[in-house]
């Protein structure tokens, strides 16, 4: 057997199975993102759901399918999101917030029951992509005992802002701006997930076109 050169025993390949860690900046555009899916899963809590009713002539059985037209999807999408984005977080991500904002659009613009439904699944399933892929992502960052729970803070806090802010919203503007005022939320978490990922592309780029450093004598 021959031993490894001199000052070459500890070094790992930019690109072996040992990198593993992500820029936390990665992560800012999905977790962004899961803390408005969980805003908007709590939304309809309250005021906003009643004053949906109302307004569509709904029975009050139609309320909590309208809670599970989006719960349902977001579930079904986590393990999709964390299983596809543990490889490709960018591609899983983008996705997702373009789910967001036709399902939000959907439900604030929508008429009938069958529209209000169909947009809260879009708008679930979108959530439930970025749950997956932002859980991943904090397992592959840098210091993840302290972006873990820092995360899950914003997580928790946007599914206790969503019934509050909903029903303020309700009040002063009416129920369809509860889910119109997420829409310029969601653009920005998009360009912020497009930027990060290009850049993580130019320096993937950038460091395979680097030639192999010379072993040292």
């Amino acid at each position: 057997m021959t031993s490894p050169l001199p000052g070459t025993a500890n070094q790992i390949p930019p690109y072996g199975p040992r990198s593993a860690v992500r820029p936390v900046w990665l992560l800012i555009g999905p977790a962004f993102t899961a803390s408005l899916g969980a805003f908007l899963l709590t939304v309809t809590v309250g005021l906003t759901g009643a004053a949906m009713q109302r307004d569509m002539h709904l029975p009050t059985s139609a309320i909590p399918w309208v809670f599970v037209a989006y719960l349902l999807p977001a579930v079904l999408a986590v393990p999709v999101g964390a299983l596809v984005g543990r490889r490709w977080p960018t591609a899983v991500a983008l996705p997702a917030i373009a789910l967001l904002v036709p399902g939000s659009l959907l439900t604030a613009l929508a008429s009938g029951n069958s529209l209000l439904l169909l947009g809260r699944a879009v708008t679930g399933f979108g959530a439930g992509l970025a749950w997956g892929v932002t859980a991943v992502l904090v397992t592959q960052v840098g210091a993840r005992r302290v972006w873990a729970p820092l995360v899950a803070g914003a997580v928790v806090l946007a599914l206790g802002l969503g019934p509050v802010a909903g029903t303020h919203l309700t009040r002063m503007l009416g129920w369809r701006w509860a889910f119109t005022v997420t829409v310029p939320f969601e653009v920005v978490a998009f360009l912020v997930t497009a930027v990060s990922g290009i850049i993580v592309l130019v320096q993937g780029a950038s460091r395979q076109a680097q030639p192999p450093a010379a072993p040292s004598a």
